[in-house]
């Protein structure tokens, strides 16, 4: 059941407490999930292996989009260009049968939209990485520009220092890094990278330094904030943070820091002024009791389903099931939930072209729902401002709603308005039987 009153002002939600999460299964029968990403409608894309698969209606189909099996060891992940239901193009990060890490552009068959042409590819980058550190994800952002992250390259075994080779603080590799490039640009550099000094020996495609291994980052579809999730050696994990439009020059720590703890300080003696410290870390391998951990960087929920998500920072670990949510407050603050274990070893989260979220183990993929925290609300003050109610069972209200607010009550079995209860001009009012599904 729905109302909706004359709409004057729609402010940015605010919740008091997270919301509870769950995960409900959307398809299985995978074998080795990496990625999953949008076109711009409503299908799917989803990194399997060496294939691109399409989920679409709830169903794999049965052809898969790109097939690279004969070509390379593993495909990392897959972004769509910003026009892509124009143009046709899409970019594919894959790891090469001679080690080499390759982001190559393709485009889609002109017979079927369900097809890639696979005689189209055009290599954009390559590197060799042999097999250490590959960082692996590629993104558009909302200036139009495909990023990825490189990894520094190292073995990362348990009980080293890490960065053996020095490559994260080490501006003439590519290894340790965050690229940019500009795909509709026949240099594919945009004339905002940092590094272009003619002579300088630092590639042009360097915008930032001091990442380890980056497994997943994504960019917030409101904001264009982005968030890196960063695989940490033993004593910490962590995830970062830089806002939309300061993305350059910026040094994320690896390996003179692990986290926020000083690590290898004699790699502390370049850009120092430009250190990104993590915005949030937990605790790795020495302090976990010896359990592993391993950050799987997530998503901003900026869909509609959930308003109650709104805002929220959802990311996991792989090695443990944990999840949390992570809401970076006006002022600089942040709240950080942990919401449970809730699936053994999430390997990489996604968002549909509505900014509804989802997450995969290697063999199957779930959709991100949520819902109160509350059985039952009794609603019978005055509400002024723009809020959110949310409750397992049932809402019941006799409030007075005014203030040009937004409001939303959302219940799983019955919301009830009793008498007194009031919504002035201005307000926008919705109630919805949903709850947490």
């Amino acid at each position: 059941m729905k109302f909706f009153l004359i709409l004057l002002v729609i402010p940015v939600l605010s919740f008091a407490q997270s919301p509870e999460i769950k995960l409900n299964l959307v398809a299985e029968g995978f074998s080795s999930v990496v990625d999953i990403t949008t076109a711009g409608d409503d299908r799917l894309f989803i990194v399997d292996g060496n294939q691109i698969k399409i989920l679409s209606n709830g169903q794999v189909l049965m052809t898969p989009f790109l097939d690279l099996t004969n070509q390379v060891t593993w495909i990392m992940a897959v972004a769509f260009h910003p026009n892509y239901l124009e143009n046709g193009y899409f970019y594919v990060k894959y790891k090469a049968n001679d080690a080499s890490c390759v982001i190559s552009r393709f485009s889609k068959s002109l017979f079927d939209e369900n097809l890639a042409e696979i005689n189209s590819e055009l290599i954009l980058f390559s590197y060799l990485n042999n097999d250490g550190h590959e960082g692996g994800d590629l993104e558009f952002a909302k200036d139009g520009y495909l990023y990825t992250t490189t990894g520094d390259g190292a073995s990362g075994v348990r009980g080293t220092l890490g960065d053996e080779f020095g490559n994260a603080q080490n501006l003439t590799t590519v290894k340790g890094k965050m690229l940019r490039f500009d795909v509709d640009s026949p240099s594919y550099i945009p004339a905002t990278n940092p590094f272009q000094t003619l002579g300088d020996g630092i590639p042009d495609e360097i915008i930032g330094f001091g990442l380890r291994n980056p497994w997943k980052f994504s960019f917030d579809r409101l904001t264009g904030d982005i968030w890196i999730g960063d695989v940490g050696q033993d004593s910490f994990e962590e995830v970062d943070f830089v806002a939309a439009g300061t993305f350059e020059n910026k040094n994320y720590g690896w390996s003179c820091y692990e986290g926020n703890m000083l690590h290898l300080t004699q790699n502390c003696s370049i850009n120092t002024n430009n250190f990104v410290f993590p915005i949030i870390t937990f605790e790795g391998y020495n302090f976990n009791g010896n359990q592993p951990a391993s950050v799987i960087g997530g998503f901003v929920y900026r869909g509609s389903k959930y308003p109650e998500l709104n805002g929220y920072y959802c990311y996991a670990d792989y090695n443990s099931g944990k999840f949390w949510l992570l809401k970076r407050l006006p002022n600089g603050q942040i709240t950080n939930d942990l919401k449970g274990v809730l699936m053994t070893n999430p390997i990489t989260f996604g968002e549909d072209r509505n900014g509804e979220l989802f997450v995969a183990t290697f063999d199957k993929i779930y959709q991100i729902s949520a819902c109160g925290i509350e059985q039952n609300l009794t609603l019978n003050s005055s509400i002024t401002s723009t809020s959110y109610f949310s409750a397992l069972n049932a809402i019941e209200s006799a409030a007075q709603i005014s203030n040009a607010a937004r409001v939303i009550f959302s219940a799983t079995n019955k919301i009830e308005l009793n008498a007194g209860f009031k919504t002035d001009s201005g307000v926008t009012f919705t109630a919805q039987i949903i709850g947490c599904r």
